[in-house]
């Protein structure tokens, strides 16, 4: 009966309130008012609630109303704030229930700042009864949406740096609303006629951004500096951005590229374009080697006056060119060709830079106005020929000829004519005749060099390969290999059927010449054994005894000869099959690599011609059949996985692994009958 009364107090006192704030939105500036309900206050005679806020927020002083009707004439309300925390407090000097245990409690309004963004309202609560022990409370806090545009821009200063005179240069501004309602722009003005700014307004989505397009068109040298204004109707007001910029007239001296064949002369032209009148000129050129200049070749344009020389001397390496006006007559026009001198190509083929020294571009009052100056490159074409110096074939086997692809390369600029190959032996030779090829630029060409072994060994010569590259005209190119019979063994695995505690390894062989003898170590796991009385010779071999002898724990050396030097003739097929047999049933075989090394292959004259020294092969026949369980037994557990398996599906087109002991393609009892007697004869 106790327990009875006890179990609905003690629900009753566990049972939980909530305490909840509502959610409002408005603009910077505005005032909104926030509600605070409870529910299932029954016991309740106090409420304690702090919430955190945003500096964006701030609390209106004095809104804080406590609502009698859920709380009583007798309730005080208390409120702070800090700027970052709202705290409120409702008791009662006298202990006081509240009147109703549900509805809104009071409510009190915040002031909205001006950044945009939704802010939460999380307040931490405690509700208090009579006994001052707090009452179990869920608190569901609400959200303060300041709904306004904001403005940014990725740049507030623009440095143009320096740029030169009469020529429009460009700047881009991103302006980006990274409010929550739509920027209206009224306005973008720059301060100066030489900035132009468009769109000159502009609106723009939140969350969305637009370029702004600043073009620069100065018109003398010196300094420009200039505000561009932004007015609109964002939350963080008007911006500005600071722009300057550095103009400077441009007098540019610019050289020609050229190109020509190796021995030509070719013409260099050099162009002045100048913004300032200029009336005397000087520049320099360190001359590469292979570039020569042809004396008395400078020759001036229509852009100079009849009064205006020029003269051109070297010194060492140095080319120098000094032009000016007797009576200080300016340059006509202010772009194009000033003078021209004549380069001699003296050298192989390759791409050379000649670039402008000392340059001055000299204006009335003697001041250089040089602002810039432009290289050129001075290409001489000519092919050049990249091929390795060494061919090499490999091992190549004696029974028919063989071939070899070798590839030349023409990196030059001009052609690559072959022009002979010559071999220092005769058993080399090109494939398709006489005719050789010629190589474009960048192009390629793969030569096949065939090779018709004499006699079996290493062989070498040497290919010669003459051409028109001026720097490597003949190319010796060294030339090896080894060449061999094709004398070599083959090896195959085999289980036994119905026996998974045997298996069998087949020996063949491929061989050019007559083999007498035949020599090799085979490896095998420990546990395997085999005697020479489980060695049988094929009828290829008939004419030939065996011998067998235990080299250590998993490997055995086979001899298979005659001693009247009978050879086996040159053709292929399996010479001898070794019977292995289980000394530990456990033995997994599977995944089980067998090597034969130590391979010796030999002719009538004791030389062993065996191509290759080891063979292997790997187990793979996914295990013992009837080892349904896979765990390398043949057991009555096997049975029960076949019968499980029908007992579930019936008969199965697809069996389980190792289960299709018959090999129908299936799996039915019919397999489970096969792994009993597979069983029946592991005990025998």
């Amino acid at each position: 009966m106790c327990l009875a009364l006890f179990l609905p107090f003690s629900l009753q006192v566990s049972a939980q309130s909530t305490v909840s704030l509502t959610s409002s939105s408005g603009h910077p500036g505005d005032e909104v008012e926030i509600s605070v309900s409870i529910t299932g206050a029954q016991e309740a005679t106090a409420l304690q609630a702090v919430i955190p806020h945003s500096p964006q927020l701030s609390y209106v002083e004095s809104s804080a109303k406590q609502n009698t009707q859920i709380t009583s004439g007798d309730h005080l309300l208390s409120v702070s704030d800090d700027n970052s925390q709202l705290r409120l407090y409702i008791y009662s000097i006298n202990l006081t229930k509240f009147q109703k245990s549900d509805g809104t409690i009071l409510t009190f309004r915040l002031k909205l700042g001006n950044e945009p963004a939704t802010y939460e309202l999380k307040p931490e609560v405690i509700l208090s009864n009579q006994n001052s022990a707090a009452i179990p409370v869920k608190v569901s806090g609400g959200k303060v949406t300041i709904n306004c545009p904001k403005i940014s821009l990725n740049e507030t200063g623009i440095d143009y740096g320096s740029v030169p005179i009469r020529s429009t240069h460009t700047k881009n501004v991103t302006v980006k609303n990274v409010g929550n309602e739509t920027l209206n722009v009224s306005e973008i003005k720059a301060g100066s006629a030489l900035f132009t700014v468009s769109p000159s307004s502009m609106s723009i989505a939140a969350g969305n951004s637009k370029v702004l397009k600043i073009e620069y068109t100065p018109q003398e040298a010196g300094e420009d500096h200039t505000d561009i204004s932004i007015k609109s109707d964002a939350s963080n007001g008007n911006q500005i951005i600071h722009v300057s910029a550095s103009p400077f007239s441009v007098n540019t001296l610019s050289v020609a590229n050229a190109s020509g064949q190796a021995g030509e002369e070719v013409t260099i032209s050099v162009s002045i374009l100048n913004m300032e009148p200029i009336i005397a000129a000087q520049c320099s050129f360190t001359l590469p080697e292979v570039l020569k200049y042809v004396e008395g070749s400078a020759t001036l344009t229509k852009r100079a006056s009849a009064d205006t020389q020029i003269s051109g001397t070297v010194q060492g390496d140095k080319l120098s060119f000094y032009i000016h006006s007797l009576n200080n007559t300016p340059l006509s026009g202010h772009e194009g060709e000033l003078f021209t001198f004549k380069l001699l190509l003296d050298g192989t083929g390759g791409s050379y830079t000649l670039n402008p020294e000392d340059v001055i571009l000299s204006n009335t009052a003697g001041q250089d106005m040089t602002s810039s100056t432009n290289g050129a490159t001075i290409r001489i074409a000519a092919p050049k020929m990249v091929c390795d110096t060494e061919l090499d074939f490999g091992r190549v086997p004696m029974e028919k000829p063989i071939t070899k692809s070798y590839v030349i390369k023409n990196t030059g600029q001009s052609s690559l004519t072959i022009q002979r190959i010559e071999f220092t032996d005769n058993e080399f030779s090109l494939s398709g005749g006489t005719a050789l090829p010629v190589i474009p630029a960048g192009g390629k060409t793969e030569l096949v060099i065939n090779y018709q072994p004499l006699d079996e060994g290493d062989f070498d010569g040497i290919m010669q390969i003459y051409s028109n590259d001026p720097e490597n005209q003949m190319q010796a190119v060294k030339i090896k290999g080894t060449a061999y019979y094709t004398n070599q063994l083959e090896l195959q695995g085999k289980a036994v059927d119905n026996n998974p505690n045997q298996y069998t390894v087949t020996l063949s062989m491929r061989n050019t010449l007559p083999i007498v003898g035949i020599q090799f170590d085979i490896h095998w796991v420990p546990g395997m054994t085999t005697s020479q009385d489980l060695l049988s010779l094929t009828a290829r071999a008939k004419a030939l005894q065996t011998s067998l002898t235990q080299v250590s724990e998993d490997c055995y050396r086979v001899y298979i000869y005659s001693l009247a030097n009978t050879p086996i003739a040159s053709g292929e097929g399996s010479l001898i099959s070794i019977l292995y047999n289980k000394v530990k049933e456990q033995i997994n075989i599977e995944g089980t690599t067998i090597v034969v090394d130590n391979i010796i292959l030999s002719t009538a004259d004791e030389q062993n011609h065996a191509s290759s020294s080891s063979v292997s092969f790997t187990i793979n026949s996914n295990g013992l059949i009837g080892d349904v369980n896979n765990d390398g037994m043949i057991t009555i557990a096997d049975v029960i996985c076949i019968i499980n398996n029908l007992l579930t599906t019936g008969n199965s087109v697809t069996p389980l692994p190792r289960a299709d002991v018959n090999h129908d393609g299936k799996m039915t009892i019919a397999d489970v009958v096969g792994i009993i007697n597979l069983m029946l004869q592991q005990t025998k």
